[in-house]
């Protein structure tokens, strides 16, 4: 069977490898000729992702016979588009897709259906203050169909909102952005799976982010269990409330939730794998197969549905802590260290993202990750020892022998 992935990133390059294990060939479409999955293809294209028609054109080229995209949000509406376009089978529908790829019919949604979220307004180029008095600074504009923390900023005036107005079109194919309340919250992500509409959630892990004022959310680490796991019930009944608001009845969920004084709010959704290598740990903390799920719906093949009570019994007593580290900014030379961290007991994967030589800006979204790798063990504790451990073995270095790499306390479990 010939399956269509949206975008060759680093991404999309474990899901590609694994549907030719799967007995696939795969088309893999990314408008950038250097993509790393594009190693792997049978059929590179080099359609934009974000190009119906370009992408159209090249699954009836290469006779695709179902489109899908993990690890990257706005390529899942171009499936769903060009997937209903060829008659091609996929899990979303194009109205679907869009309130989980932009934030404008996303909030609306959230108000429609009392989804728990911050106080927003959308704002075109030449909005009036007005608009604004609704709302309380400070506030978080963005963009409304990017990802990866592009262009999400928060702002403390009109004045900062309209000087930072064409900085976050540049991100966008819109000509809106959405400005919310800033929430002071801690971040959690959910990862679950649904069968015949009813969700099941796989993993709740804290989202640690570092802001780099005024850029903010970039995440650098996520653990589990999350500090919020004994309200895992709540949360459940909250993912629910929204796959009933999607209407989906099959698939991936990937939701953001923040946490705060006033409770739970959506910050959010997304209907697919998470990129932040959930496909590699996922599996070894739950006993879900992912990704082979996501392939295998995909393909239209039977594949395993593990009920709520297998998957809490295979997370039972397991701590788990993806490190995703960054470099300060210079030219970055030589890396080091990753083999002999994956020869470490409990390091379940890790890869270097760059390529040196690479010039390093300031950090600003989560395309500047340098790395990551997985950590796990039996305590809180062991898993930060070895997260310690590793830190000492890893290193980026500038052209004169400087340590780059980025580490920060609250990468660690608290204890």
């Amino acid at each position: 069977m010939i399956l269509h992935m949206l975008g060759g990133g680093p991404a999309q390059v474990s899901a590609v490898k694994r549907m030719q294990e799967l007995g696939h060939k795969v088309v893999v479409s990314d408008f950038d000729n250097s993509a790393p999955a594009f190693k792997y293809a049978d059929y590179p294209s080099t359609a934009s992702t974000f190009d119906t028609a370009s992408v159209k054109r090249d699954a009836e080229k290469y006779g695709s016979m179902a489109i899908l995209t993990t690890g990257t949000d706005q390529p899942v509406l171009t499936a769903a588009v060009v997937s209903e376009q060829l008659g091609l089978p996929y899990f979303l529908s194009p109205e679907q897709a869009l309130v989980v790829t932009n934030k404008k019919v996303m909030k609306r949604a959230f108000s429609d259906h009392k989804i728990p979220t911050m106080k927003y307004v959308i704002l075109g180029e030449n909005f009036n203050d007005d608009e604004l008095e609704s709302l309380t600074f400070p506030l978080v504009i963005k963009p409304l169909d990017s990802q990866g923390q592009r262009g999400v900023l928060k702002v403390f005036s009109s004045g900062e909102i309209r000087s930072n107005f064409g900085k976050l079109l540049s991100f966008s194919r819109k000509r809106e952005i959405l400005a919310e309340e800033y929430y002071e919250s801690t971040e959690l992500t959910l990862n679950g799976w649904v069968e015949e509409g009813q969700s099941r959630v796989l993993m709740i892990t804290d989202r640690v982010t570092i802001d780099n004022g005024p850029h903010l959310g970039v995440c650098v680490s996520h653990r589990y269990p999350s500090l919020h796991h004994n309200r895992e019930k709540e949360l459940g009944e909250l993912v629910q409330q929204i796959t009933q608001m999607i209407g989906l009845k099959q698939g991936p969920l990937y939701f953001q939730i923040l946490a705060g004084n006033k409770g739970f709010r959506v910050n959010e959704i997304a209907c697919r794998l998470g990129g932040a290598y959930e496909d590699e740990f996922i599996p070894f903390m739950t006993g879900v197969p992912l990704m082979d799920n996501m392939i295998n719906m995909t393909s239209g093949k039977k594949y395993p549905r593990p009920e709520q009570k297998e998957i809490d019994s295979h997370l039972k007593g397991k701590f788990l802590s993806l490190q995703m580290f960054f470099s300060s900014p210079g030219i970055l030379t030589s890396q080091k260290g990753m083999d002999d961290i994956l020869a470490m007991k409990g390091i379940l994967a890790g890869r270097f993202l760059l390529s040196p030589p690479v010039s390093i800006q300031s950090r600003e979204n989560s395309s500047q990750r340098a790395g990551f790798f997985i950590v796990t063990g039996d305590s809180p504790v062991e898993v930060n020892l070895r997260i310690s451990d590793s830190y000492k073995i890893l290193s980026i270095e500038d052209e004169n022998g400087h340590q780059m790499l980025q580490f920060y306390e609250r990468m660690l479990f608290p204890l």
